[in-house]
């Protein structure tokens, strides 16, 4: 893909959105109704880290697999937790399946604790279409498993690194059982740091796309992005854009910020704001 995609196709590491049970801070006093729905769209709204996360371990699988260096050494990046096996080790023969275990468990640089094996089946990845599949060996974070399938492609331009993103029959459970499921597709563009192809911290990415939740209780909740999400590599959260989750026919408007590198968001519903934290 050019150096577009940069080293930006394999494997993950970007967090989950402290994923069934992020705690809100100081939120206004809310009705039953809206504390029901904005429990609802804070599970949901993991599905939406977890791809960000397979996102990061992508890249960092298609780095290893294509050799990519600068100044004669690999380049440096932030998330290190676990170990990566590339077969064959030959840098021109492709497909490879690249492997990164992270054993009993490490604190990645995003601060999860990651336990488990993610297993890559990696293209030629500079070619248009080229794919890359991200599958789960026993693999969780902080205590949630993830099961299932997401799948890259190459769809870059001249200009523009372009990925997308399918996540297939993707599951997560944590330890008491609990587990929705969710399927969709995203798109992920790079808007910034596409000239300095070495420097994997100044890239930005802007994500649009959807996904489709079912939770255990049969329920569906529905995330489409309506102003493009702004995720940079040295930010461990989305830091802006907007969408609406619709929970079981009730609008949820999301609000990610102004590009402040933080870990809050906000939840409005029938006019009321409440924060939350990813």
């Amino acid at each position: 893909m050019n150096h577009q995609l940069k080293s930006s196709l394999l494997l993950l590491t970007t967090a989950f959105l402290c994923v069934f049970s992020s705690c809100q801070k100081d939120p206004a006093p809310a009705s039953p109704a809206d504390e029901a729905t904005v429990a609802k769209a804070k599970e949901s709204l993991a599905s939406q880290q977890l791809i960000l996360s397979s996102f990061h371990i992508a890249q960092r699988g298609a780095e290893d697999a294509n050799g990519l260096i600068a100044d004669g050494g690999v380049e440096e990046r932030t998330d290190t937790c676990g170990n990566v096996t590339v077969v064959p080790p030959d840098p021109f023969v492709f497909p490879k399946l690249v492997t990164v275990d992270f054993g009993s468990g490490c604190t990645d640089a995003d601060g999860k604790f990651k336990v488990g094996k993610v297993i890559m089946n990696v293209g030629a990845i500079w070619e248009p279409n080229a794919q890359i599949s991200v599958a789960y060996d026993n693999y969780a974070e902080d205590g949630i498993n993830v099961e299932g399938q997401f799948v890259f492609t190459n769809l870059s331009t001249a200009t523009a690194a372009i990925l997308s993103i399918d996540a297939q029959q993707i599951k997560l459970t944590d330890p008491n059982g609990y587990s929705f499921a969710f399927s969709g597709n995203q798109t992920y563009t790079q808007t910034a740091g596409n000239p300095t192809w070495w420097d994997w911290h100044d890239d930005v990415y802007q994500v649009a796309g959807h996904i489709n939740t079912v939770l255990s209780n049969g329920e569906t909740v529905n995330w489409l992005i309506q102003s493009p999400l702004e995720k940079a590599n040295i930010c461990n959260y989305i830091s802006k854009g907007t969408g609406v989750l619709d929970v079981n026919g009730l609008p949820v408007l999301v609000d990610y910020g102004n590009g402040t590198c933080d870990n809050q968001g906000t939840f409005t519903i029938n006019g009321q704001v409440y924060p939350f934290s990813m």
